[in-house]
């Protein structure tokens, strides 16, 4: 999928996940079937998330016009990046390089400090590529170590953090703040800061290797300015180094732009004579064309291979940019769109649900496994009741108000050991305070887990529908 794409499915992601005001189900549910139509059933994936976005953002944004100021603004501003080329450039033109003086000293070229610099960014660009190397080959060692955790950043669906840099502020600060008092823009942000930090830093680097590039163009530039319309001397004074060792020194600086243009660099007994305490020195002209090739082989071309290098990154994240879609948000979507209805049958245990409770068990199903899940909720089985015959339960639903029983909760959790296991937190922490609703928590969690099964605990009067979720989904079935 393309940026544009991954960028919308990530704000509408914000408003769903949880909902969030002024997004419904309903509009959750029509943005579903307008994809479905456009795109069909047997679209891949990606296309059928990017068609939804697509029909819920017409649905969102002239709700929400806050939302569509932040989507806009994440695209980021194009203008900065030129505008650093052209500084650069600028800046480099007005450069007097060669010196006010009109003499060019050869132990401190014009160049020397540009060149020292770009070398310097040259060896820090090499470390992080080591580190990047060294990071990938300790998580592959990691993950295929027998008994080693995965870090959170290879499960799937995690959000790395954002930049610490703040890149993000510097391309949408405006909408940014703004995003910080609205929670699912403040989730889009984070989330899309987190995504689309790859890509930014490649845009960055392009810009940057550019500018670098026009701003040695400019240095260059304003030298052959300058000679043009005044002769300039060249020549050297040391207190320490003898011509010899000077003549060691260019050869080691410059002799590559002289082996490859054939412009000859003076023997030591030459430069002996370009003491400036000895004369005059002599014309600067091929001293000038040596430090202009010398600076494009370090830092003009080099530099040009860098942004072009970063500009077929930005290609290549932008036109298939790599939204993870592995995650329960986007699976719950996908298993809606493959069609058909999926019936799941909770079976409650000694506890007869009342309506409200009904009604957040269904919101629940249906956020956590897709539109088209269907609620079948069994009769309740009594102490004495025969489980484990008939048709077997997607889900066993629990009480918290009911003290867990090894004989009887338990031997029901035992005879359908595929069946996810829900209890009930409705009202009991209101009605009993909120710590013995943990203590009553822990005891179901311990009589369980001797059972090797693990609990969903959900308040279905007032369900959280990301929590719960993320806790079935967790859930072993």
């Amino acid at each position: 999928m393309t940026e544009d794409e991954a960028r919308r499915i990530t704000l509408l992601r914000a408003f769903e996940a949880p909902m969030a005001a002024p997004w419904t189900e309903a509009d959750a549910a029509a943005a579903s079937a307008e994809a479905a139509r456009a795109v069909g059933e047997q679209a891949a994936p990606g296309r059928y998330l990017a068609a939804r976005a697509q029909a819920g953002l017409a649905l969102l944004l002239p709700k929400e016009p806050a939302a569509a100021r932040l989507l806009q603004a994440s695209r980021g501003a194009r203008w900065p990046g030129p505008l650093l080329v052209v500084l650069a450039a600028g800046l480099g033109l007005a450069t007097q390089a060669l010196g006010p003086t009109q003499q060019l000293n050869l132990l401190a070229p014009p160049l020397l400090g540009l060149l020292a610099w770009n070398l310097l960014v040259y060896l820090a660009l090499a470390a992080a590529a080591l580190n990047r190397l060294a990071r990938r080959q300790r998580a592959v060692h990691g993950a295929s170590s027998a008994g080693t955790l995965a870090s959170a950043e290879d499960l799937p669906g995690h959000v790395a953090a954002p930049p610490p840099f703040g890149l993000r502020r510097l391309l949408a600060a405006p909408a940014w703040r703004a995003a910080a008092g609205h929670p699912a823009l403040g989730r889009f942000a984070e989330r899309w800061s987190a995504q689309a930090a790859p890509l930014w830093s490649a845009r960055a680097a392009v810009w940057l290797h550019a500018a670098a590039a026009a701003l040695v163009a400019g240095v260059l530039a304003s030298m052959y300015l300058h000679g043009l319309a005044f002769e300039y001397r060249a020549g050297w004074d040391s207190t320490f180094l003898s011509a010899d060792a000077v003549h060691r020194l260019l050869n080691g600086v410059l002799g590559p732009a002289s082996a490859l243009s054939g412009i000859p660099l003076p023997t030591a007994a030459e430069l002996a004579g370009l003491r400036f305490s000895a004369g005059p020195g002599e014309n600067a002209a091929r001293w000038i064309h040596l430090h202009a090739l010398t600076a494009a082989g370090v830092v003009l071309l080099p530099r040009l291979a860098l942004a072009l290098g970063a500009a077929i990154r930005v290609h290549r994240l932008a036109g298939n940019f790599p939204l993870p879609i592995d995650d329960a948000y986007s699976q719950r979507l996908l298993r809606s769109h493959r069609g058909g209805a999926v019936l799941l049958r909770v079976q409650p245990v000694q506890y007869r649900l009342p309506a409200v409770a009904v009604e957040g068990l269904q919101r629940v199903l249906r956020h956590s496994f897709g539109e088209q899940a269907r609620l079948q909720l069994a009769e309740p089985l009594h102490e004495g009741d025969d489980a484990g015959h008939g048709a077997p339960p997607a889900m066993l639903l629990f009480a918290l108000s009911a003290t867990p029983e090894r004989e009887t909760h338990g031997a029901t959790a035992e005879a359908w050991p595929a069946a996810r296991l829900l209890v009930d937190t409705s009202g009991f922490a209101q009605r009993f305070g909120a710590a013995r609703a943990q203590q009553r928590r822990e005891a179901w969690q311990r009589m369980l887990a001797g059972l090797g099964r693990t609990p969903v605990f959900i308040d279905l009067a007032h369900p959280d529908l990301a929590a719960a979720e993320a806790a079935l989904q967790a859930a072993p079935a």
